[in-house]
């Protein structure tokens, strides 16, 4: 596990942390505070219009990074087309009020995957030797922290963990195949495989009402692996004897990237962007429209 993905687990664990910590705080301030909500002191005693119960359908687009690409970090050799799955996902969520700020949601996520660097392949100068390609079929359970930090606006930020299973249709990797002595044969292996994947999400979002029980939002979100290694993974990389026919070990497990010039990089490990839009249905929010309307001003 790299540096870089511990210091993201600490952050989404500190995260998770967040309604505990929100509702001893309102515990305590009730000694202090009146039970009467006003913007004076509504942090403790008015929820956020948008906390609230809610079934959430999520569409997405999900752009991925990861070994296929083989760039070490997402968007370091531009911006690649065919990394995009456009209307990638289709996500079902409830959402759980934990505080006047938080909701926890829970959610199932199912969509698709892909990767290929077949252009760079064919047109980078000097030429790569590591043509990779794989597509796969996405299953992902999650619960994470929706934080709402100001009661009338929309603005939230959001931290989960989940675990995904990647059904890989295909795919498609060179590599060089010992023949005698010193000898190589380059060759295409070609197959079918599956990977799992615990992994960490970071977003932020902004939501609308639309009426007093319809909200749509607008969401972007990071979602990386844990680890990267032998049947945990997104893309089948790296490659187990085990998960092809010709049973040959293809990268190596918690290795260094080094990219194609031999200069060692920061290596992200499977993952992918996601931007999507998110329609809730809520159906608490009546009494929270009421002490907005009577205390906050909001019509």
């Amino acid at each position: 596990m790299n540096a870089r993905t511990k210091i993201i687990l600490l952050l989404v664990f500190a995260w998770l942390m967040v309604p505990g910590l929100v509702m001893g705080k309102q515990r305590e301030r009730k000694k202090i505070w009146s039970d009467r909500p006003s913007p004076k002191h509504g942090l403790y005693t008015v929820k956020n219009y948008f906390v609230s119960h809610g079934v959430n359908i999520n569409t997405n687009a999900l752009y991925y990074f990861g070994d296929v690409d083989n760039e070490g970090v997402a968007f370091n050799g531009g911006f690649n087309l065919d990394n995009l799955s456009l209307g990638g996902s289709l996500l079902f969520a409830y959402n759980l009020p934990v505080g006047n700020h938080c909701n926890l949601r829970f959610a199932l996520m199912g969509g698709t995957l892909r990767g290929n660097n077949e252009l760079k392949f064919k047109t980078l100068t000097p030429p790569r030797d590591d043509f990779r390609k794989f597509s796969s079929i996405l299953i992902q359970p999650a619960v994470g922290v929706q934080y709402y930090p100001f009661i009338r606006a929309g603005f939230y930020l959001y931290g989960g963990v989940a675990f995904t299973a990647s059904i890989i249709r295909s795919y498609e990797f060179y590599y060089n195949k010992k023949i005698s002595g010193s000898q190589k044969e380059r060759r295409l292996l070609q197959g079918k495989t599956f990977g799992f994947l615990p992994m960490v999400q970071l977003g932020l979002g902004y939501s609308w009402r639309l009426t007093e029980s319809w909200v749509m939002s607008a969401e972007i979100m990071l979602q990386e692996g844990v680890i990267d290694t032998h049947y945990l993974n997104l893309d089948a990389w790296p490659l187990a004897a085990s998960q092809n026919s010709d049973q040959v070990e293809l990268g190596s497990s918690f290795g260094t990237y080094t990219d194609r010039y031999g200069k060692q990089q920061i290596h992200w490990n499977d993952g992918w962007f996601q931007v999507g839009l998110t329609v809730t249905y809520q159906w608490n929010t009546c009494e929270h429209c009421r002490i907005l309307n009577n205390y906050t001003g909001l019509r």
